[in-house]
Protein backbone atom coordinates (compact mmCIF):
# COMPACT_ATOMS: atom_id res chain seq x y z
CA UNK A 1 0.00 0.00 0.00
CA UNK A 2 1.41 3.49 -1.18
CA UNK A 3 0.99 6.13 1.48
CA UNK A 4 1.16 8.91 -0.99
CA UNK A 5 -1.49 7.18 -2.90
CA UNK A 6 -3.73 6.45 -0.16
CA UNK A 7 -3.69 9.85 1.37
CA UNK A 8 -4.54 11.41 -1.91
CA UNK A 9 -7.48 9.44 -1.87
CA UNK A 10 -8.11 10.18 1.63
CA UNK A 11 -7.50 14.06 0.49
CA UNK A 12 -9.95 13.78 -2.36
CA UNK A 13 -12.97 12.18 -0.33
CA UNK A 14 -12.77 14.46 2.52
CA UNK A 15 -12.56 17.41 -0.02
CA UNK A 16 -15.73 16.10 -1.72
CA UNK A 17 -16.70 16.20 1.63
CA UNK A 18 -16.05 19.70 2.38
CA UNK A 19 -17.49 20.79 -1.29
CA UNK A 20 -20.68 19.25 -0.29
CA UNK A 21 -21.26 21.44 3.07
CA UNK A 22 -19.54 24.74 2.62
CA UNK A 23 -20.56 25.87 -1.29
CA UNK A 24 -19.08 29.31 -0.53
CA UNK A 25 -14.97 27.80 -0.81
CA UNK A 26 -14.88 28.65 -4.42
CA UNK A 27 -15.65 32.28 -3.36
CA UNK A 28 -13.26 32.63 -0.80
CA UNK A 29 -10.56 30.96 -2.60
CA UNK A 30 -11.08 33.51 -5.35
CA UNK A 31 -11.09 36.46 -2.48
CA UNK A 32 -7.81 35.27 -1.65
CA UNK A 33 -7.95 36.72 1.97
CA UNK A 34 -5.53 34.94 3.95
CA UNK A 35 -6.87 33.10 7.35
CA UNK A 36 -4.81 31.12 9.65
CA UNK A 37 -5.80 27.92 11.58
CA UNK A 38 -4.05 26.70 14.99
CA UNK A 39 -3.71 22.94 16.23
CA UNK A 40 -3.52 22.74 19.81
CA UNK A 41 -2.16 19.54 20.68
CA UNK A 42 -1.00 18.63 24.71
CA UNK A 43 2.21 16.58 23.93
CA UNK A 44 3.87 18.21 20.78
CA UNK A 45 5.94 16.10 18.52
CA UNK A 46 3.97 12.90 19.07
CA UNK A 47 4.19 10.84 15.87
CA UNK A 48 0.37 10.48 16.29
CA UNK A 49 -0.31 14.29 16.73
CA UNK A 50 2.27 14.80 13.85
CA UNK A 51 0.28 12.43 11.44
CA UNK A 52 -2.81 15.32 12.48
CA UNK A 53 -1.14 18.23 11.86
CA UNK A 54 -0.06 16.37 8.72
CA UNK A 55 -3.80 15.99 7.53
CA UNK A 56 -4.52 19.91 8.77
CA UNK A 57 -1.18 21.23 6.74
CA UNK A 58 -2.96 19.24 3.27
CA UNK A 59 -6.19 19.81 4.00
CA UNK A 60 -5.35 23.60 4.09
CA UNK A 61 -3.61 23.11 0.62
CA UNK A 62 -6.89 21.87 -0.60
CA UNK A 63 -8.41 24.49 -0.14
CA UNK A 64 -6.09 27.11 -1.19
CA UNK A 65 -3.03 29.10 -0.55
CA UNK A 66 -4.73 31.71 1.65
CA UNK A 67 -4.92 29.25 3.83
CA UNK A 68 -2.52 28.96 6.97
CA UNK A 69 -1.86 26.27 9.82
CA UNK A 70 0.37 26.79 12.91
CA UNK A 71 0.88 23.82 15.30
CA UNK A 72 0.61 24.58 18.62
CA UNK A 73 1.13 22.96 22.37
CA UNK A 74 3.39 21.70 25.10
CA UNK A 75 6.48 19.13 24.94
CA UNK A 76 4.83 17.29 27.94
CA UNK A 77 1.63 16.17 28.96
CA UNK A 78 0.16 19.47 30.67
CA UNK A 79 -3.20 20.52 30.01
CA UNK A 80 -2.99 23.63 31.50
CA UNK A 81 0.30 24.74 29.09
CA UNK A 82 -2.25 23.56 26.27
CA UNK A 83 -4.70 26.15 27.70
CA UNK A 84 -2.71 28.93 27.81
CA UNK A 85 -1.96 27.90 24.26
CA UNK A 86 -5.58 28.33 23.55
CA UNK A 87 -5.81 31.85 24.86
CA UNK A 88 -2.30 33.25 23.03
CA UNK A 89 -4.10 32.23 19.94
CA UNK A 90 -7.26 34.17 20.55
CA UNK A 91 -5.21 37.10 21.48
CA UNK A 92 -3.61 36.38 18.18
CA UNK A 93 -7.30 36.82 16.44
CA UNK A 94 -6.73 33.27 14.60
CA UNK A 95 -9.65 32.41 12.38
CA UNK A 96 -9.71 28.72 14.19
CA UNK A 97 -8.35 26.16 16.09
CA UNK A 98 -8.28 22.70 15.87
CA UNK A 99 -7.49 21.26 19.34
CA UNK A 100 -7.24 18.15 21.29
CA UNK A 101 -8.02 18.27 24.74
CA UNK A 102 -5.55 16.85 27.04
CA UNK A 103 -7.63 17.38 29.91
CA UNK A 104 -11.22 18.18 29.55
CA UNK A 105 -12.02 20.59 32.27
CA UNK A 106 -8.65 22.02 32.23
CA UNK A 107 -9.72 23.26 29.01
CA UNK A 108 -13.13 24.33 29.15
CA UNK A 109 -12.59 28.11 30.08
CA UNK A 110 -10.42 28.59 27.29
CA UNK A 111 -12.36 27.00 24.66
CA UNK A 112 -15.55 28.94 25.66
CA UNK A 113 -13.67 32.19 25.52
CA UNK A 114 -12.37 31.57 21.85
CA UNK A 115 -16.06 30.65 21.32
CA UNK A 116 -17.56 33.68 23.10
CA UNK A 117 -15.30 35.85 20.97
CA UNK A 118 -16.49 34.53 17.34
CA UNK A 119 -13.55 31.86 16.71
CA UNK A 120 -14.45 28.30 15.87
CA UNK A 121 -13.00 25.51 18.11
CA UNK A 122 -13.17 21.96 16.94
CA UNK A 123 -11.67 19.19 18.92
CA UNK A 124 -10.26 15.64 17.58
CA UNK A 125 -9.05 12.99 19.33
CA UNK A 126 -9.52 13.77 23.13
CA UNK A 127 -13.08 15.18 23.41
CA UNK A 128 -14.66 18.39 25.73
CA UNK A 129 -17.78 17.49 25.61
CA UNK A 130 -18.64 20.15 28.23
CA UNK A 131 -16.99 23.09 26.47
CA UNK A 132 -18.91 25.55 23.61
CA UNK A 133 -16.95 23.77 21.67
CA UNK A 134 -18.33 22.99 17.75
CA UNK A 135 -17.95 19.96 17.10
CA UNK A 136 -15.58 16.84 17.41
CA UNK A 137 -13.33 14.76 15.15
CA UNK A 138 -12.15 11.57 16.04
CA UNK A 139 -12.15 7.84 17.06
CA UNK A 140 -15.67 6.28 18.83
CA UNK A 141 -13.53 5.07 21.63
CA UNK A 142 -15.91 2.38 22.71
CA UNK A 143 -15.89 1.08 19.09
CA UNK A 144 -12.68 1.10 18.97
CA UNK A 145 -12.33 -1.43 21.90
CA UNK A 146 -15.30 -3.43 20.32
CA UNK A 147 -13.12 -4.27 17.06
CA UNK A 148 -10.54 -5.11 19.47
CA UNK A 149 -12.87 -7.65 21.36
CA UNK A 150 -13.98 -9.09 18.38
CA UNK A 151 -10.73 -9.91 16.81
CA UNK A 152 -9.60 -11.36 20.50
CA UNK A 153 -12.82 -13.24 20.18
CA UNK A 154 -11.38 -14.66 16.44
CA UNK A 155 -8.37 -15.08 17.97
CA UNK A 156 -8.78 -17.52 21.04
CA UNK A 157 -12.69 -18.02 21.05
CA UNK A 158 -13.60 -19.00 24.29
CA UNK A 159 -10.21 -19.74 25.65
CA UNK A 160 -9.62 -16.07 25.57
CA UNK A 161 -7.89 -15.42 29.14
CA UNK A 162 -7.50 -11.69 29.04
CA UNK A 163 -5.25 -9.57 30.85
CA UNK A 164 -6.14 -5.62 30.33
CA UNK A 165 -3.86 -2.27 30.87
CA UNK A 166 -5.06 0.97 31.39
CA UNK A 167 -4.70 3.28 33.47
CA UNK A 168 -8.14 5.14 35.51
CA UNK A 169 -9.25 9.21 34.53
CA UNK A 170 -9.83 9.28 31.10
CA UNK A 171 -12.97 8.76 29.87
CA UNK A 172 -11.63 7.78 26.23
CA UNK A 173 -9.36 4.89 27.46
CA UNK A 174 -12.44 3.51 29.75
CA UNK A 175 -14.98 3.64 26.62
CA UNK A 176 -12.24 1.25 24.70
CA UNK A 177 -11.93 -0.75 27.70
CA UNK A 178 -16.04 -1.05 28.06
CA UNK A 179 -16.11 -2.19 24.22
CA UNK A 180 -13.27 -4.60 24.53
CA UNK A 181 -15.13 -6.24 27.13
CA UNK A 182 -18.34 -6.17 25.62
CA UNK A 183 -17.65 -7.45 22.58
CA UNK A 184 -15.30 -9.89 24.01
CA UNK A 185 -18.32 -11.63 25.68
CA UNK A 186 -20.57 -11.60 23.09
CA UNK A 187 -18.75 -13.20 20.94
CA UNK A 188 -16.71 -15.84 22.78
CA UNK A 189 -19.60 -15.83 25.79
CA UNK A 190 -16.95 -18.39 27.54
CA UNK A 191 -14.10 -15.68 26.96
CA UNK A 192 -13.08 -14.13 30.43
CA UNK A 193 -10.97 -10.69 31.86
CA UNK A 194 -8.96 -12.07 34.29
CA UNK A 195 -7.37 -9.09 35.27
CA UNK A 196 -6.74 -5.03 34.84
CA UNK A 197 -3.97 -3.31 35.98
CA UNK A 198 -2.65 0.50 36.04
CA UNK A 199 -0.02 1.37 33.87
CA UNK A 200 -0.12 5.02 34.52
CA UNK A 201 0.44 6.17 31.28
CA UNK A 202 4.11 4.86 31.14
CA UNK A 203 5.89 2.27 28.94
CA UNK A 204 7.97 1.23 31.95
CA UNK A 205 5.35 0.95 34.84
CA UNK A 206 3.44 -0.95 32.24
CA UNK A 207 5.81 -3.32 31.58
CA UNK A 208 6.39 -3.41 35.52
CA UNK A 209 2.43 -3.73 36.26
CA UNK A 210 1.97 -6.49 33.27
CA UNK A 211 5.09 -8.64 34.28
CA UNK A 212 3.25 -8.85 37.73
CA UNK A 213 0.05 -9.82 36.33
CA UNK A 214 1.00 -12.43 34.37
CA UNK A 215 3.10 -13.82 37.15
CA UNK A 216 0.08 -13.70 39.20
CA UNK A 217 -2.56 -14.92 36.66
CA UNK A 218 -0.55 -17.43 34.50
CA UNK A 219 -4.04 -18.83 32.47
CA UNK A 220 -3.91 -15.07 30.58
CA UNK A 221 -3.21 -15.81 26.79
CA UNK A 222 -4.06 -11.85 25.49
CA UNK A 223 -3.01 -8.78 26.82
CA UNK A 224 -5.26 -5.87 25.34
CA UNK A 225 -3.52 -2.64 25.44
CA UNK A 226 -6.09 0.39 25.59
CA UNK A 227 -3.77 3.16 24.49
CA UNK A 228 -0.09 3.36 22.91
CA UNK A 229 2.16 3.14 26.22
CA UNK A 230 1.30 -0.37 27.37
CA UNK A 231 2.29 -2.60 23.88
CA UNK A 232 5.55 -2.28 23.86
CA UNK A 233 5.25 -3.01 28.01
CA UNK A 234 3.44 -5.61 26.97
CA UNK A 235 5.82 -7.03 24.79
CA UNK A 236 9.10 -6.49 27.00
CA UNK A 237 7.04 -8.35 29.89
CA UNK A 238 6.35 -11.41 27.91
CA UNK A 239 9.84 -10.96 26.44
CA UNK A 240 11.15 -11.31 30.30
CA UNK A 241 9.23 -13.63 31.38
CA UNK A 242 9.31 -15.97 28.07
CA UNK A 243 5.62 -16.06 27.04
CA UNK A 244 6.62 -15.09 23.78
CA UNK A 245 4.58 -18.32 22.12
CA UNK A 246 1.72 -18.21 24.66
CA UNK A 247 0.72 -14.72 25.08
CA UNK A 248 -0.92 -12.54 22.22
CA UNK A 249 -0.93 -8.57 22.45
CA UNK A 250 -3.16 -6.42 21.12
CA UNK A 251 -1.42 -3.30 20.78
CA UNK A 252 -3.41 0.48 20.18
CA UNK A 253 -2.06 3.19 18.00
CA UNK A 254 1.43 3.08 15.76
CA UNK A 255 3.78 4.57 16.96
CA UNK A 256 7.48 3.72 16.00
CA UNK A 257 8.01 1.55 18.72
CA UNK A 258 4.30 -0.45 18.05
CA UNK A 259 5.21 -1.38 15.02
CA UNK A 260 8.58 -2.35 15.21
CA UNK A 261 7.11 -5.27 17.60
CA UNK A 262 4.32 -6.03 14.88
CA UNK A 263 7.56 -6.41 12.87
CA UNK A 264 9.31 -8.88 14.74
CA UNK A 265 6.46 -10.64 15.75
CA UNK A 266 6.26 -9.54 19.38
CA UNK A 267 2.65 -7.62 18.87
CA UNK A 268 0.07 -9.76 17.16
CA UNK A 269 -1.78 -6.50 15.71
CA UNK A 270 -2.96 -2.82 16.57
CA UNK A 271 -5.54 -0.78 16.29
CA UNK A 272 -5.14 1.71 13.94
CA UNK A 273 -7.13 4.82 14.60
CA UNK A 274 -6.93 7.37 11.87
CA UNK A 275 -5.16 10.70 13.25
CA UNK A 276 -4.21 12.22 9.60
CA UNK A 277 -8.10 12.05 8.88
CA UNK A 278 -9.12 14.21 11.87
CA UNK A 279 -6.77 16.67 11.44
CA UNK A 280 -7.65 16.99 7.73
CA UNK A 281 -11.60 17.11 8.79
CA UNK A 282 -10.67 19.28 11.74
CA UNK A 283 -9.55 21.90 9.85
CA UNK A 284 -12.52 21.88 6.94
CA UNK A 285 -15.41 21.84 9.95
CA UNK A 286 -13.35 25.00 11.47
CA UNK A 287 -13.02 26.63 8.00
CA UNK A 288 -16.68 25.43 7.55
CA UNK A 289 -17.59 27.36 10.76
CA UNK A 290 -15.64 30.35 9.99
CA UNK A 291 -17.62 31.38 6.93
CA UNK A 292 -21.34 31.93 7.64
CA UNK A 293 -23.44 31.11 4.65
CA UNK A 294 -27.23 32.67 4.26
CA UNK A 295 -28.92 29.93 5.06
CA UNK A 296 -28.46 30.57 8.96
CA UNK A 297 -28.07 26.68 10.41
CA UNK A 298 -25.67 27.30 13.14
CA UNK A 299 -26.21 30.73 14.55
CA UNK A 300 -23.29 32.68 14.39
CA UNK A 301 -21.25 29.74 12.92
CA UNK A 302 -21.25 28.71 9.54
CA UNK A 303 -22.44 24.55 8.58
CA UNK A 304 -20.56 22.34 10.53
CA UNK A 305 -21.45 18.80 11.75
CA UNK A 306 -21.11 17.86 15.37
CA UNK A 307 -19.57 14.84 15.09
CA UNK A 308 -17.10 12.96 12.60
CA UNK A 309 -16.05 9.41 13.87
CA UNK A 310 -12.92 9.00 12.28
CA UNK A 311 -12.41 5.15 12.59
CA UNK A 312 -10.57 2.40 12.95
CA UNK A 313 -8.86 -0.41 11.54
CA UNK A 314 -7.33 -3.77 12.89
CA UNK A 315 -3.48 -3.36 11.57
CA UNK A 316 -1.33 -6.69 11.20
CA UNK A 317 2.30 -6.58 10.09
CA UNK A 318 1.07 -6.68 6.17
CA UNK A 319 -0.54 -3.81 6.88
CA UNK A 320 1.62 -1.13 8.69
CA UNK A 321 4.01 -0.04 5.91
CA UNK A 322 2.35 3.14 5.17
CA UNK A 323 3.18 4.63 8.88
CA UNK A 324 6.92 3.37 9.16
CA UNK A 325 7.56 6.79 8.01
CA UNK A 326 5.62 9.61 9.85
CA UNK A 327 5.66 13.16 9.26
CA UNK A 328 7.97 15.09 11.65
CA UNK A 329 7.30 19.09 12.54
Amino acid sequence: MNIAKSMTKLSLMALGMLLLVTPFVQTAVAQQEEETYGMVVFLRGSEFFNWAYAGMVDAAAAIGPHIKTELQGPAEWDASLQARAIDQLVARGLDGIVATAGDAETMIPSIDRAISRGMPVITFDSDAPDSDRLAFVGTNNYQAGFQAGLTVAEWLGDDARVGVSLFPGPTHIRARVDGFRDALLQAAPGAQIVAEVNDEGSVSQAETAITAMLQANPQINVIFASHGNPGPGAAAAVRNLGLQDSVDIMGFDFGAPVLELIQNGEIRATVGQNPYLMGYMGLLLAHSARHQTDVPLFGEFGPHPGLIDTGVQILYVDDIEPFLNPPSF
